[in-house]
């Protein structure tokens, strides 16, 4: 079973199954078909297909009654590594234009 998954297998995923990724990954505890049912507007049968599609692409799993997003890799560490990029790029910004 897959632990962590990338970005780029979330990016490949069709619009409706990365909303819905997006959407469990909000709520760490996870969330059950019966509340995505109440809060989301699709359909239960494509809530469904979507769900085992996700988990199929390990980005999603099943614990007691609940969906829960599974976690991407590397999440956590893009945003520090980001920002000395950005001020190493606002550095330079200036000299070039000068």
């Amino acid at each position: 079973m897959v632990g962590r998954v990338d970005a780029a297998t979330l990016n490949v995923q069709p619009r409706q199954r990365r909303s819905v990724y997006m959407w469990l990954a909000e709520d760490p505890a996870g969330r059950s078909v019966k509340r995505m049912l109440e809060e989301l507007d699709i359909p239960e049968v494509e809530l469904r297909e979507t769900l085992r599609k996700l988990d199929a692409a390990g980005l999603a799993k099943r614990q007691k009654g609940t969906w829960v997003a599974i976690p991407l890799e590397g999440a956590e560490t893009e945003t520090p590594d980001a920002e000395p990029e950005t001020a190493e790029a606002e550095a330079e910004a200036p000299a070039a234009e000068e």
